[in-house]
């Protein structure tokens, strides 16, 4: 079963595996190994040269320049994913797989502690399968500089996909919405519905925060990942800004400066 997988594989990145980093402090082949047989077990045939990258290496911060925006956890975790659901595995194997891979290999990125890594990854893939959210890439220019190839069966059709969105304007709402206030008057049972997937939210926009990222880019971040606001509603830039404060005053009261 395993040869197979690895010819298919080698099929697509080349006899050399070219393009697949040697980060050897976050590599554990394990994790490849499981998601083979369980990818193998569901009926599947190609792991995507990028997802095999990322499930080998993790993230490969030696790929990035001191200029380059690094990807957070969140961005990682999102990603395998909508790639696990796209590819037709279970959520409960996603969930049990994800949690370990996120604690094991992303830690090195983040700044939450192991049982805070296991809680928003828990949360994330409760977000992706409920949601629906697709598996959208970028090919080669994809933000985890991760390996691609154009013999990837999704190759063509994801480039249609980039060329589309990128010929679409923004769609940012500066004016004309409810202040934050009114959220507060929701009813508790519509703020209960999207609990998880607004939480998972939030950590994005904490870890774009801290990071200085603008709050247009922030917007467009969630409004690709499917994200809805803590009522369910589209993400707009004066929501955006309303839960911001809130952030920042939580961070003042307990002393952060972030």
């Amino acid at each position: 079963m395993s040869d197979v997988m690895i010819r298919t594989i080698e099929d697509i990145i080349g006899q050399d595996g070219r393009g697949f980093g040697m980060d050897t402090e976050m590599t554990d082949t394990s994790f490849l190994g499981r998601l083979r047989t369980l990818f193998w077990e569901s009926g599947g045939n190609v792991i995507y040269p990028c997802i095999q990258d990322l499930v080998e290496n993790g993230l490969t911060v030696a790929r990035f320049s001191p200029a380059d925006r690094i990807p957070t956890r969140q961005d990682v975790t999102q990603y395998l994913a909508s790639w696990w659901r796209h590819a037709g595995l279970s959520q409960e194997d996603c969930h049990g797989w994800l949690v370990e891979y996120s604690v094991v290999m992303l830690s090195s990125i983040s700044r939450t502690s192991p049982s805070g890594i296991r809680h928003s990854t828990k949360s994330n893939v409760k977000h992706i399968y409920r949601a629906d959210i697709p598996f959208i890439c970028e090919c080669d220019e994809n933000p985890f500089r991760a390996h691609c190839s154009a013999n990837c069966p999704v190759y063509a059709d994801m480039q249609t996909r980039l060329i589309e969105r990128r010929s679409k304007k923004p769609d940012i709402e500066h004016i004309n919405e409810r202040p934050a206030e009114i959220f507060e008057m929701q009813k508790p049972s519509v703020r209960e519905t999207y609990k998880e997937q607004f939480e998972a939210a939030l950590e994005v926009i904490r870890s774009e925060m801290e990071k200085g990222t603008e709050r247009t880019a922030i917007l467009d971040l969630l409004i690709e990942r499917g994200f809805k606001t803590r009522t369910g509603k589209r993400w707009t830039y004066s929501i955006l800004g309303n839960e911001q404060i809130r952030i920042r005053q939580e961070r003042l009261g307990s002393g952060i400066n972030n």
